[in-house]
C-alpha cells in the first residue's frame, strides 16, 4: 500500500511536469527534425516532403524528354543544380509517440521505477485496474465494429433513414440523431465518429444544405452521449468500472437513465440553438440512391451484427459470475477474424486500381455491366468487399477530387483524376462555424509510377527514403493478398495502445511519487455529502477533460478516488462513494463535447472533417457546445442524484 503522507520530491515535480508536457503535446502535435543531414542535388524547397519532391522531379522528366532539346536541357539543368544541405529525417511527437517517450525520459532520469511500469501495464493490486484487460476489451470490440463497417451496413442504415425522411429537413434531422444514438450505445462513441462524420459531410454536400453544423455537432454530440448507456460504450467507461469491480449489468442499471435523460435534453437544445432554417431546413432533397446497393456484403453484415448482439447478451450473462469483460470479447472477435481471413482467401485479390466508389458508383455499374466507371479501372479486376466499400477516414493515401452530383443522381463523369477537377482543389466555401472544400476520397492505392523512374535524379531522396520501403512494400503485398484485413488494420485504432499503457504508468509515477495523496486530501473537500460530491466531482471532470483529454483524466481521477486519503476519509460514505464513481463517469462522456481537445473522439473527428476538407474551429466548436452541455450535464447529474436518494 503506498505511503498516505509521503513528501515531494525534485523527482515527484519531475514526473508531474513531464505528465502536462506528454498532454500538450499529445493535443498539439510537433514535428522534431532530426541532426542527420543529407546532400540534396534536387532545388526544390526545404519544407516539401520527399515523394512531392520525387513527384516533381519526375514530372519536369517527362517533360523534358517530350521537348525537342531535353540533352541540351537536362546538361544545362545538371549545371546549374548545387547541392543543398538537408535535415530530410523527423520525428513526429503525437499521441503515439510523446507518452512513451515521456516514460523512457521519466525511466532514464530515475523519477520512476520499474514496478510503476509493471503496474502501468498488469495492474497495482490496490487499484483493482488491469490495463492490458481494458486493451484487450477495447481492441476486441474495434475489431468487431470495424469488420461489420466494412460491410457497408452502417451506410445503408444511413441512406435508408434519408430517405425514410420524406424531405422534411426536421424529420431527417431526428433520423441521424436517433441513428448516431443507437450506433454509439451499442458500439462506441469511435464507430460513430469513423463511420457518420464523412457521410454526413458528404450527405450535406449532396442535398446543399446551407451549413452542415447542426447535423455534425449533433452527431459528435450524441456519439458522446450514449456511450454512458453501457459499459463498453467508451475506454473510460471501462477504466472507472474496473476500478471499482462494477459489473456490466450493474452498470448499465445506474447509467440506461441518465443517458436517456441526456439524450432528451440534448435534441431539445439542439432544437432551440439551431432554430433557424439555414442549419435545420424545412425541406431538403432525397439521395436518388438505393441503400441496398450500399450493403456490399449482406451475409457478412448479418454475421458481424450477430457476433455483436451474442457479445453483448453474453456480457450481460457473464456479469453475474463476475467473469473479466476481456475474456468473453475476445473470442468473439477472434471469431470475426476468422471469418474476415475466410472472406479474403476465397479468391487471389489484386491490389485496389480503383477510386473509393459511392453507393450511386456501384449502383449505376450493376445497371450497366459494360461500363466500368472510372479511367483508373482495370478490365478483369474481381471487386472485393474493400474495392467497393473501403471507408475513406483512415487511408494514407493521396486523395482525389469526386463530384458529389452522384449521389443526388445527376450525370457526372467521373474524371476527377483529370487535370481540369485540379483547378477547384483550393476553392472553398465558408459557412457559419463550418468552411469546406469539394470532397478528397482517397485513393485505394498508390499511383502507379513509370517503370523508368529509377532512372530520375532522385538517388539522394530515395536514400532518404529508403528506411520507409520496407514498409510500404510488406504493406503493398499484404494489401494485394489480405485486401479487407488490410483495410480494417489501417483502421484500427493502434495509437491508443501505447498512448494507454503510457497514460497508466505515468499516473502509478505520480502515485508512487506522492502526488495521488495530495490530490486526494483536496478531493475530501468537495465531498461533503453525496449531492454535493455528485455535482462536485462531476463538473471538476468536465474541467479537467479540457485540460487532460478524458482518458488520462478518467485513469488519474480514479486514481485518486482510490487513494487511502480519500477512502479512509469519514465524509466517504458507500453513497459519497458511488456518486463520485458515476459523476467521474458522466464527466469523462459529456466533457468530451466540451472542446475539440477533451477527448480522443472529438480529436479524431476534428481529423475526420479536415481530411473531407472540412472543418469546425475550436471556437465555433465551443460556442455550439456551451449552448447544449450545461444543461445537459447538470440533468444528467440531478439524474444520478435522484437515483442515488432513492437507492440509500
Amino acid at each position: 500500500m503506498e505511503s498516505v503522507d509521503q513528501p515531494l520530491t525534485a523527482h515527484s515535480w519531475l514526473v508531474v511536469i513531464t505528465f502536462m508536457v506528454v498532454i500538450a503535446v499529445v493535443i498539439h502535435p510537433i514535428r522534431v527534425p532530426l541532426p542527420i543531414p543529407s546532400f540534396s542535388r534536387s532545388p526544390s524547397r526545404p519544407d516539401q516532403s520527399i515523394a512531392q519532391q520525387k513527384q516533381q522531379q519526375q514530372q519536369q522528366q517527362v517533360a523534358d524528354e517530350t521537348s525537342a532539346n531535353s540533352v541540351i536541357a537536362d546538361a544545362t539543368a545538371t549545371n546549374q543544380t548545387k547541392q543543398k544541405l538537408i535535415f530530410p529525417y523527423h520525428i513526429t511527437l503525437n499521441i503515439a509517440t510523446a507518452p512513451v517517450l515521456g516514460v523512457l525520459f521519466l525511466l532514464a532520469t530515475r523519477s520512476i521505477e520499474g514496478n510503476s511500469v509493471r503496474d502501468g501495464i498488469v495492474g497495482a493490486p490496490e487499484s483493482g485496474v488491469e490495463p492490458y484487460a481494458v486493451m484487450i476489451l477495447f481492441f476486441s470490440l474495434a475489431y468487431i465494429c470495424i469488420s461489420l463497417d466494412m460491410t457497408g451496413v452502417f451506410q445503408y442504415a444511413a441512406f435508408w433513414i434519408s430517405q425514410r425522411g420524406g424531405g422534411s429537413g426536421q424529420r431527417v434531422f431526428l433520423s441521424f440523431f436517433l441513428l448516431s444514438t443507437v450506433m454509439s450505445g451499442l458500439t462506441s462513441n469511435d464507430v460513430v465518429v469513423l463511420t457518420m462524420t464523412p457521410f454526413l459531410v458528404y450527405y450535406s454536400h449532396a442535398v446543399d444544405l446551407v451549413t452542415p453544423v447542426a447535423f455534425l455537432m449533433a452527431e459528435i454530440q450524441t456519439a458522446n452521449i450514449a456511450s454512458m448507456a453501457l459499459y463498453i460504450g467508451n475506454l473510460t467507461n471501462v477504466v472507472a468500472c474496473q476500478a471499482y469491480k462494477i459489473s456490466f449489468l450493474e452498470y448499465s442499471a445506474w447509467m440506461i437513465l441518465p443517458c436517456f435523460a441526456a439524450i432528451a435534453t440534448c435534441y431539445i437544445m439542439l432544437r432551440i440553438n439551431f432554430r433557424h432554417e439555414k442549419y435545420i431546413p424545412k425541406i431538403v432533397k432525397t439521395p436518388n440512391v438505393d441503400p441496398r446497393s450500399c450493403l456490399i456484403d449482406p451475409v457478412g453484415a448479418i454475421f458481424g451484427l450477430t457476433v455483436l448482439a451474442c457479445s453483448l447478451i453474453c456480457l450481460i450473462g457473464t456479469s453475474f459470475a463476475h467473469v473479466s469483460v476481456w475474456i468473453v470479447t475476445g473470442p468473439f472477435a477472434l471469431l470475426t477474424f476468422i471469418r474476415d481471413i475466410w472472406y479474403d482467401s476465397r479468391g487471389n485479390f489484386k491490389p485496389a486500381q480503383v477510386d473509393v466508389a459511392t453507393c450511386s458508383d456501384r449502383q449505376e455499374e450493376e445497371k450497366d455491366s459494360n461500363s466500368l466507371g472510372d479511367e483508373g479501372v482495370e478490365a478483369g479486376f474481381e471487386e472485393s468487399r474493400m474495392e467497393k466499400g473501403l471507408p475513406e477516414i483512415a487511408v494514407p493515401e493521396p486523395s482525389i477530387v469526386t463530384p458529389v452530383s452522384i449521389l443526388t443522381g445527376s450525370n457526372s463523369n467521373s474524371d476527377s483524376n483529370n487535370d481540369n477537377s485540379q483547378d477547384d482543389d483550393h476553392e472553398s466555401v465558408e459557412t457559419v462555424g463550418v468552411s469546406y472544400n469539394p470532397i478528397a476520397i482517397p485513393a485505394t492505392s498508390t499511383t502507379a509510377v513509370n517503370n523508368n523512374s529509377n532512372s530520375f535524379p532522385t538517388r539522394d531522396l530515395d536514400a532518404a527514403a529508403h528506411h520507409q520501403g520496407w514498409v510500404k512494400r510488406f504493406s503493398h503485398n499484404f494489401q494485394q493478398r489480405w485486401p479487407l484485413l488490410h483495410a480494417i488494420a489501417i483502421r484500427m485504432p493502434w495509437a491508443i495502445l501505447p498512448f494507454t499503457f503510457s497514460m497508466f504508468i505515468m499516473v502509478e509515477g505520480l502515485s508512487h511519487s506522492g502526488w495521488i495523496g495530495i490530490f486526494a486530501k483536496w478531493a475530501t473537500k468537495l465531498v461533503p455529502n453525496y449531492i454535493a460530491a455528485t455535482y462536485a466531482i462531476g463538473f471538476v471532470s468536465v474541467l479537467l477533460c479540457n485540460i487532460f483529454n478524458n482518458v488520462p483524466m478518467t485513469i488519474l481521477v480514479a486514481r485518486i478516488l482510490q487513494h487511502p486519503n480519500f477512502v479512509n476519509s469519514p465524509l466517504a460514505t458507500p453513497e459519497v462513494i458511488k456518486g463520485c464513481l458515476f459523476a467521474l463517469i458522466v464527466g469523462s462522456n459529456l466533457g468530451a463535447c466540451t472542446t475539440l481537445i477533451s477527448s480522443l473522439a472529438g480529436l479524431m473527428w476534428d481529423s475526420v472533417l479536415r481530411s473531407k476538407g472540412s472543418g469546425v474551429g475550436f471556437w465555433s466548436f465551443f460556442r455550439w457546445n456551451m449552448g447544449v452541455m450545461p444543461m445537459v450535464i447538470l440533468v444528467t447529474l440531478t439524474v444520478v442524484v435522484i437515483e442515488l436518494t432513492v437507492y440509500f
